[in-house]
């Protein structure tokens, strides 16, 4: 029987003796703002896009964790044909969006991503950084 909980905003971490690497008695707590920052950055990192774009939920689903990400959709620049083709269509970039951030949620969190739901809310292209002068 394990005493460790899901890591999911609402709820804190807590990992038995004898749980884990080591076997020091005592307790592990996550706050609630730390997994939120570590999804909101995984999620950013997976679609690409900076972290201050992007906004993630998430909640205990069933065995696992369910998570909501909203956010923009980089797309290539418009006036490259060869490069928009090579993107795919919206909803196979979200696929793979859905797959990745389940793939390494689940492996960063050590708990199974059962569910994500991605919202498209905008579209963003690559800029290039100007010089300070």
């Amino acid at each position: 029987m394990s005493s460790t909980q899901a890591l999911v905003p609402g709820s804190r971490v807590r990992a038995a003796a004898g749980e884990g690497p080591t076997t020091l008695p005592g307790r592990i707590e996550v706050r609630d703002k730390v997994v939120k920052k570590l999804l909101q950055h995984v999620a950013a990192t997976v679609v690409g896009v900076e972290s201050g774009r992007i906004d993630v939920s998430a909640a205990e689903h069933r065995d696992g964790i369910a998570v909501r990400i909203t956010t923009p959709l980089p797309i290539p620049p418009l006036d490259d044909p060869a490069a928009v083709a090579a993107a795919g269509s919206v909803t196979d970039v979200a696929a793979r969006i859905q797959h990745d951030v389940q793939d390494q949620l689940g492996r960063i969190l050590g708990q199974q991503v059962t569910r994500v739901d991605v919202t498209v809310d905008g579209a963003t292209t690559a800029t290039t950084r100007r010089r300070v002068r």
